[in-house]
């Protein structure tokens, strides 16, 4: 699968699931394209969340539909850079729900849980 197709894929639904490692279950979560690349943030901060099991081992995947993608999941070395078109691919993919989200949180605490979903394609 080319990383084009993927992106076709992530753009046509809103939910998607990812895993980390190989043993965790599978979890809903919204994945946003923006210049070929693929991000997620965490939302919720409880101990021993996905976002901390691929900091430990990058090492997952993406499910869409029935389409299994391994990935790694890390932290972007452009993370200043790639947080504002992270948020602009969530507004485009979620409108005005997005912005209503972010009055409930705190914008630079989930800023900084930003995620790049790498495929191994």
């Amino acid at each position: 699968m080319t990383i084009q197709e993927l992106s076709k894929l992530i753009n046509k639904k809103w939910v998607h699931q990812i895993r980390a490692g190989e043993t965790h279950r599978f979890v809903d979560i919204t994945i946003v394209a923006t210049e070929g690349r693929f991000f997620v943030r965490q939302y919720k901060f409880g101990k021993k969340s996905w976002y901390d099991a691929f900091l430990e081992n990058s090492s997952g995947a993406i499910k869409v539909n029935e389409t299994i993608i391994p990935i790694d999941g890390v932290v972007p070395n452009d993370l200043d850079e790639v947080n504002p078109k992270v948020n602009k691919a969530y507004f485009k993919m979620m409108n005005i729900f997005y912005w209503l989200m972010r009055l409930s949180y705190n914008r630079k605490k989930h800023e900084a849980s930003t995620l790049e979903l790498i495929p191994k394609v």
